[in-house]
């Protein structure tokens, strides 16, 4: 197709971004097989998005009054609903149309940022070149550059894609599986939080990524705030599977655990409007059969099922699932009869985790948690003798007792700031023994149902070993990530309880043979710190 294909109507149509986009005269994409090429024909919820980015960049540029608000986007989404289509078009867009602009893509594989550049942007591209006059100045699997033809109009566009961002600064920043990235590469994800986020500053910045790995890491720290209803520096957008009128599946058939499903969410769907045909429940079970476990991840049909899919190589999950289903995270008073004891672990004062428990009988209540206090070590403490409880020990992990170049460590930081009663845990051969010990522990806790509490149990569901690649082996050590903190304060619990440093009658009690003969290693010695 040339120019001429198009009426002089259409033409001076080309003006408008909207018109370009949603049409169907002058984009193309790739067939659901591959293929061929057809005509862009955004879906109704697909334009929505188109208009939302168009006005994002025109605002931001502009610096229009409220340019913050529209910035920053986050869609959460199901798999397979068009919106990694969307956004390659709408860059294509940009760079056919839009001079000197920059735009990056961050994808979770250098094979992913490769599939949506040659399979995406270059196809709209393509098709556009066939009307505008325009010329490509680079053209690889990672970098695609468009200027006009007319050297005197010379203003070039780029657009990047990859696993980092470069250089520079950035127009344009698409986030694609973001959390996926989140949760495999904890370090990656810092780096674009720390590293790519600030290219964009005077830009716009969409991601659009399925959920893995529960109410945690860098990007849940972005959009935290929105989701609590406390800033509104990010948009958060929830796409579910039955946004895509293609879900339907009319013959497949329902089985006891979708129509169980559906009964159970039908109040909720009739509460936020939802209807939902029999096709797409049909499409739901036949979906469910295939991704079993992980559907919630995969389609969730509600915002809240992204946090609440399943975690490979959880290491607590299935004992804290066994504890919601016996009652045991529930209301319950603090005995008082009963100390308080607290386990902790050492960190930044913002990643520094404290359990609250109580030994009652042949049971241990968890109470309390702390973590991610903004402020001094002296004023931590104020904060936990404020709490009120009758304090037992505190049970600290073994380098609190390393000497910093201060000349002090921390235990003796805590007595200077009023705690007492404090004692370090021997370390142990393996972080594996102490975590068997906390699962073998685990029937004997209960959980106070608070909201502290829960943030905790969040973390201890998603804490994790390490899973490689299909194939390879599983690394023989949990991953180090958000979760690692609250994990490790339970873990010193069960470690101190395992050396024989607090008793209560339960199936764990220590057993000395379990693990080979319990010697105390040289240094290694409990050490009680006086007040």
């Amino acid at each position: 197709m040339t120019a001429d294909a198009l009426t002089v109507g259409e033409l001076a149509l080309l003006e408008d971004p909207f018109w370009r986009l949603t049409s169907g005269k002058l984009y193309k994409i790739k067939t659901a097989d591959g293929r061929g090429v057809i005509p862009f024909e955004p879906r109704p919820e697909q334009q929505v998005l188109l208009r939302e980015l168009i006005d994002a960049v025109d605002a931001v540029k502009a610096k229009s009054p409220g340019w913050q608000k529209v910035q920053k986007k986050m869609k959460l989404k199901a798999r397979r609903l068009g919106w990694s289509t969307t956004i390659g078009v709408f860059i294509a867009d940009c760079l056919c149309f839009r001079q000197s602009f920059t735009a990056t893509l961050i994808d979770q594989t250098g094979e992913d940022a490769t599939k949506k550049m040659t399979g995406i942007v270059k196809v709209a591209v393509n098709a556009a070149l066939e009307i505008m006059p325009l010329r490509k100045l680079k053209d690889n699997d990672s970098e695609l550059t468009i200027d006009a033809e007319d050297p005197e109009q010379s203003a070039p566009s780029t657009f990047y894609a990859g696993t980092k961002a470069r250089g520079g600064s950035n127009d344009f920043l698409w986030l694609s599986e973001v959390a996926v990235i989140q949760f495999d590469d904890p370090k990656r994800a810092e780096e674009i939080v720390t590293g790519a986020l600030p290219s964009a500053r005077h830009g716009v910045i969409v991601g659009e990524t399925t959920w893995k790995g529960g109410k945690g890491g860098k990007v849940y720290e972005l959009i935290e705030p929105t989701l609590k209803g406390t800033a509104d520096d990010w948009q958060v957008d929830f796409s579910p599977w039955w946004q895509d009128p293609r879900n339907v599946a009319p013959h497949a058939s329902h089985d006891a655990q979708s129509l169980k499903y559906f009964h159970d969410i039908q109040e909720r769907l009739e509460r936020d409007g939802i209807h939902l045909s029999d096709e797409q429940r049909r499409w739901w079970a036949q979906e469910r059969r295939t991704q079993g476990i992980f559907m919630m991840r995969e389609n969730p049909t509600f915002l809240d099922e992204c946090w609440r899919a399943p975690i490979e190589g959880a290491i607590y999950a299935p004992s804290l699932d066994r504890a919601r289903t016996e009652g045991r995270i529930c209301s319950m008073p603090v005995a008082g009869d009963a100390l308080v004891n607290t386990s902790w672990d050492l960190g930044s004062p913002r990643h520094t985790a404290i359990w609250f428990w109580q030994v009652v009988g042949r049971e241990i209540r968890i109470i309390d948690y702390v973590a991610g206090f903004e402020g001094t070590l002296t004023e931590l403490v104020a904060m936990l003798l404020a709490k009120g409880y009758n304090l037992g020990k505190h049970y600290l992990p073994h380098d609190a007792l390393q000497t910093e170049r201060s000349g002090s460590n921390f235990a003796s930081e805590l007595r200077t700031a009023g705690l007492s009663n404090l004692v370090c845990v021997p370390r142990t051969a393996s972080v594996w023994i102490g975590i068997n010990h906390a699962i073998e522990m685990m029937p004997s806790i209960s959980w106070r149902n608070t909201p502290a509490v829960e943030k905790g149990l969040e973390a201890l569901a998603a804490y994790r070993q390490h899973k490689e690649g299909a194939g390879a082996l599983t690394k023989a050590e949990p991953v180090h990530d958000w979760a690692s903190h609250p994990a490790d304060a339970l873990r010193h619990m069960a470690e101190a309880h395992r050396a024989g440093l607090f008793k209560f009658s339960s199936a764990a009690e220590p057993r000395p043979g379990e693990y080979g003969e319990r010697r105390q290693r040289k240094g290694m010695k409990p050490r009680r710190i006086s007040a």
